[in-house]
């Protein structure tokens, strides 16, 4: 998984009489994080945020914000007290903790540099053989597939490596020339390049790294079974709906017909 969205929700079941809706969602955003997260003037839009206000609409559900580092948020979603992860990547051992709905993005993990300074490849492995790529700025805690775990256990690898704690510092780093290379989401390079952030339009996809699809992790310490289920059947009818085709259209997300619901409950 990318634990770069940092995007995360707490579930709070208020009696309908309390409030005009029947129960609060409360949505923590760390970071700017576009397309999938993005905050203007103390508002937050993007992918993410706009898929879930419709499922919290369907859901009779405010949605609301709130400030939650997103290691930390993962823990506490185990204890029950947050209720749902956004960009969570599937695995047996975080089955014990969350259910699956989505999934809501194919993240699709490329390593992006100036190709007039790199050379594009074609295999994974040729980042530790064939090519070299220099230091390789990857996000703490983040996830880029089997392959890349085991070749990130090479020590003259291992050394390129550069981990940083924030999304946003990945362009500001290929600017000064403190990284040679980034690992990001298609996505986010795409809006960069759309949108006109400074000198985005020099860096390119060199290598794909790692695809896969990411959903909403619910936490099965705060929500019931029947909680869970559901809020997967209004996801898969918003989706059977075209209720997000506008939405991910919006953000110019190409590969939404790839997003087939299968909650794994």
């Amino acid at each position: 998984m990318r634990p770069f969205l940092l995007l995360f929700f707490a579930l709070l079941m208020t009696p309908v009489a309390a409030t005009a809706t029947s129960c609060t969602l409360r949505m923590s955003a760390e970071t700017d994080f576009p397309p999938h997260l993005i905050k203007q003037q103390q508002q937050w839009t993007g992918l993410s945020v706009e898929l879930m206000q419709r499922l919290a609409q369907e859901l009779d559900c405010e949605l609301t914000f709130i400030h939650s580092p997103w290691l930390r948020a993962i823990q506490l979603s185990e204890q029950g007290e947050l209720d749902v992860i956004s960009h969570f990547s599937f695995s047996e051992a975080r089955k014990a903790h969350f259910a699956f709905i989505g999934p809501h993005h194919i993240e699709s993990i490329y390593l992006v540099g100036d190709p007039n300074k790199l050379a594009a490849s074609t295999k994974l492995e040729e980042i530790t053989s064939n090519s070299d790529f220099g230091s390789i700025a990857t996000l703490h805690g983040a996830y880029y597939g089997e392959k890349f775990d085991q070749l990130s256990q090479q020590p003259a690898f291992a050394r390129q490596l550069v981990s940083i704690s924030s999304i946003q510092d990945k362009l500001a780093l290929l600017r000064a020339n403190r990284v040679d290379a980034i690992l990001e989401d298609i996505s986010v390079l795409q809006y960069w390049q759309t949108h006109d952030y400074p000198d985005a339009n020099r860096y390119q996809p060199l290598l794909s790294v790692y695809e896969s699809p990411v959903y909403f992790g619910f936490s099965r310490a705060s929500l019931s079974p029947s909680q869970l289920k559901n809020i997967a059947n209004t996801w898969q009818r918003l989706h059977q709906q075209g209720e997000f085709v506008a939405i991910y259209n919006k953000y110019d997300i190409k590969n939404y017909a790839k997003l087939l619901p299968e909650p794994i409950l």
